[in-house]
């Protein structure tokens, strides 16, 4: 692959995941501060079958889970194709490796924390006990900690073109 071509490709996904990484932690920010603390509320305050007969129903006519969840497919393969070429470019790649992958480990958290399990069956009304109790253990403390996520990692993923700009310490 040629230098400059390189070099543009490697713009362009940093650009895209930044973005996407942006639009994510202001989903999760979001959800940490209002929706994940509605549905919270749904079950604590015994009002779980309303949540069933509202959100259970929008959620099954319009499928609009899908679409929140593109943002996080193009993060996560804009993410993979941003760290590659920063290690193929050999530039940032421990922001690559943490802030270009931010959608990875938040996806491994998600899944083997059974938290996945836990949400879809509790928003689709299939929930037992096990996975209610689950899903009211982890669902604020694991959506703050994703928002975190992605919050530094849109921090670190920004310091990218600034890192050229700042000053070099003088030779001693």
């Amino acid at each position: 692959m040629k230098k400059n071509t390189l070099r543009k490709l490697f713009w362009i996904f940093w650009c895209s995941t930044t973005i996407l990484t942006g639009i994510l932690a202001g989903f999760l920010v979001s959800h940490s501060i209002m929706l994940g603390r509605f549905f919270q509320w749904f079950i604590e305050s015994g009002n779980e079958d309303l949540l069933h007969q509202t959100y259970t129903v929008f959620r099954a006519a319009g499928n609009p889970h899908i679409a929140y969840n593109i943002p996080l497919l193009l993060a996560f393969i804009s993410g993979i194709i941003w760290t590659v070429l920063a290690f193929v470019a050999k530039r940032d790649r421990i922001i690559a490796a943490t802030a270009g992958l931010s959608t990875t480990w938040v996806g491994v958290i998600f899944f083997i924390s059974n938290f996945a399990e836990a949400e879809e069956a509790v928003m689709t009304a299939t929930a037992d006990a096990t996975l209610t109790q689950l899903y009211t253990t982890l669902n604020l403390p694991l959506h703050t900690l994703f928002a975190a996520m992605y919050v530094v990692s849109l921090f670190l993923l920004l310091l990218v073109p600034l890192k050229g700009q700042w000053p070099k310490p003088p030779k001693r």
